[in-house]
């Protein structure tokens, strides 16, 4: 382990079906046994980060249902030490079901958390853990805003994983030094990247970058624009690639302290994530090989 982090947000059951296209309505179709695994956009940061770093944190709500033995064995043998915001508690799970055609497009059906009231303050989260980088993901907004405050009272800094706009996100960002966000990210009244870098300032975030699938990553950092060109890979999976983009980041980002460097250290891990099927399998896999 070189490195704290601590990773706040969604933790999610993803049964993922790899099929040859999208079938259209009033279908049916067969296909091989579907990976079961476990997901959620701050989870799959976490595991992006423990796989460079030997460990992460993660602070989520699992709770007591059918899959709490499930999520705990998965996160532990990946190196996710997980703090349960929900233990102890009845919770139902957030399920997800992916179809993944033959080309690595995919479709997802899912459904928004329950509230949950945490089991652990971010108080003593914070404090037992010492995070030196910390990443929300907008979920569980209550919990999220109150770590993101005692990070930037304390000069730790604060990454964000901004994959859709969410209401929350209008006070999240006031405590946000850092954006990453996927093109559909748009704040009201916001149309493109240039209007979305504007509002970013205004509301301070130093440092913001737009990914866009396999197209260039656009970023504006200290008033500096550039892109990013994203490595071309045979794409057979895009799931969780933008989830481990944000993980690699915060590990290559306390590694040099250079956000532009990390960026392009974290998109070269993402897209070699792109060229295996299911969330899991590159694990083990070295990408610098």
């Amino acid at each position: 382990m070189k490195h704290r982090a601590i990773f706040v947000g969604l933790t999610t059951i993803d049964i993922q079906y790899f099929i040859d296209e999208i079938p259209v309505a009033n279908t049916k179709i067969k296909t091989d046994i579907p990976d079961i695994l476990v997901g959620g956009p701050a989870t799959n940061a976490a595991v992006a980060f423990a796989y460079l770093n030997k460990t992460a944190t993660l602070a989520s709500p699992a709770g007591l249902n059918a899959f709490s033995s499930f999520i705990d064995q998965d996160l532990n043998s990946v190196g996710v030490d997980h703090f349960d915001l929900a233990y102890g508690q009845d919770f139902e799970t957030i399920l997800a079901t992916v179809l993944t055609s033959k080309n690595g497009d995919r479709t997802i059906v899912t459904h928004n958390p329950t509230v949950v009231k945490s089991t652990i303050s971010p108080q003593k989260l914070i404090d037992l853990v010492e995070p030196q980088v910390l990443l929300i993901d907008g979920f569980y907004p209550e919990f999220s805003l109150e770590c993101v405050r005692i990070c930037k009272e304390r000069g730790i800094p604060v990454v964000s994983d901004c994959g859709s706009w969410k209401p929350q996100f209008n006070e999240l960002l006031d405590y946000i030094d850092i954006a990453i966000c996927s093109a559909d990210f748009m704040p009201p009244g916001c149309k493109n990247s240039e209007e979305l870098f504007d509002f970013m300032a205004a509301k301070n975030v130093k440092s913001v970058a737009v990914s866009n699938g396999g197209s260039a990553i656009e970023y504006v950092s200290n008033e500096k624009k550039g892109r990013v060109t994203v490595p071309k890979v045979k794409v057979k999976d895009t799931l969780g690639a933008g989830d481990f983009l944000h993980g690699a980041f915060c590990y290559y980002f306390l590694e040099s302290a250079d956000f532009e460097r990390a960026i392009k250290e974290a998109a070269l891990l993402a897209s070699f994530t792109c060229s295996f099927e299911g969330t899991r399998k590159w694990l083990n896999f070295d990408h610098n090989a």
